[in-house]
């Protein structure tokens, strides 16, 4: 019997959902505000309502949950989500799998996105990084042929890393962390001061060459290269909607990264590659993220 998965991303604004079948072929795609389930007296429920209507009647072997927050180590529980504070705390995983009575596993939605993204290669890279940058600075760890999530679950928190002289508030609710000052909740609040007549996704087209937005990628390309010196990947890969805006200067961006990588590794070995993020790539990562656990653990339907 051919087997299904199911991948959820759940983002702050719209969750999507796709079905894959085991031959790797999706289909039923669906993209739904985030608010019509997760404002819900029981967010679960609506949550499991949602996932159940995906089925279509075929097998499922998996379901996988990519989330925007941080999660225990072994992934069974949520530590924080901060737009869903009523999941925080709770097996998320395990409660929909009662209510499901299919298998549920969750990771960060960010590493499904580098999942996609690394399966897009014909060898798979033994230690890679993505870093993709929207309203926030995503970042996802691939360390010897897995994904990391360091010693409590909370690697990769590059966004998080304090940037010198800086004492403004991160929406994490610490101050000073680089993200505060580079990501596209940044750039939507420049624009409002700077640029109020030019639509956002122009702003780098019309305004690239004002000096905060050059300090802006100079802050961006230091970030990403603290990164590389310590981790040494072989792959790095660009995405999100701010590296995907008309005009982003990407060419100056991998100078600029490559310019503070230390020589002569990291520097002549990293390959640097830019993401075609879709609409749907989020739950198509998640699909395939369900199915390499369900090969990898051998684990059956319920």
């Amino acid at each position: 019997m051919m087997q299904h998965f199911i991948g959820v991303d759940v983002g702050g604004t719209h969750t999507r959902l796709q079905l894959m079948d085991d031959a790797g072929s999706f289909s039923g795609y669906r993209k739904v505000a985030t608010a019509s389930w997760a404002q819900r007296p029981d967010p679960l429920a609506a949550l499991a309502a949602l996932i159940a209507e995906c089925r279509q009647g075929g097998a499922v072997a998996q379901v996988m949950l990519g989330l925007p927050g941080i999660l225990s180590r072994d992934r069974r529980r949520v530590l924080s989500l901060p737009f869903i504070p009523a999941l925080d705390q709770r097996p998320v995983a395990e409660l929909l799998a009662e209510r499901l009575g299919l298998p549920v596993r969750m990771d960060k939605d960010v590493n499904h996105l580098l999942w996609w993204d690394l399966q897009q290669f014909p060898v798979l890279p033994q230690v890679a990084a993505g870093l993709y940058l929207g309203t926030g600075m995503g970042n996802s760890l691939w360390l010897n042929d897995d994904f990391y999530h360091g010693a409590h679950g909370a690697a990769g928190e590059l966004g998080h890393i304090p940037w010198p002289g800086h004492q403004g508030d991160c929406p994490c609710g610490k101050r000073g962390c680089v993200e505060s000052l580079t990501s596209g909740h940044w750039l939507t609040g420049w624009a409002q001061r700077n640029a109020p007549d030019t639509p956002f996704a122009q702003l780098f087209e019309r305004h690239g060459e004002h000096p905060e937005l050059q300090q802006f990628i100079e802050r961006l390309a230091q970030t990403i290269a603290i990164e590389m010196n310590i981790l040494d990947p072989q792959r790095l890969i660009l995405g999100g909607g701010v590296i995907a805006m008309a005009g982003f200067p990407l060419a100056w961006l991998e100078r600029e990264i490559r310019r503070h990588l230390r020589g002569p590794q990291p520097a002549q070995g990293l390959a640097i590659s830019i993401s075609r993020i879709t609409d749907e790539t989020g739950s198509k990562g998640a699909c395939l993220a369900a199915r390499r656990y369900f090969q990898l653990t051998g684990e059956h339907q319920q």
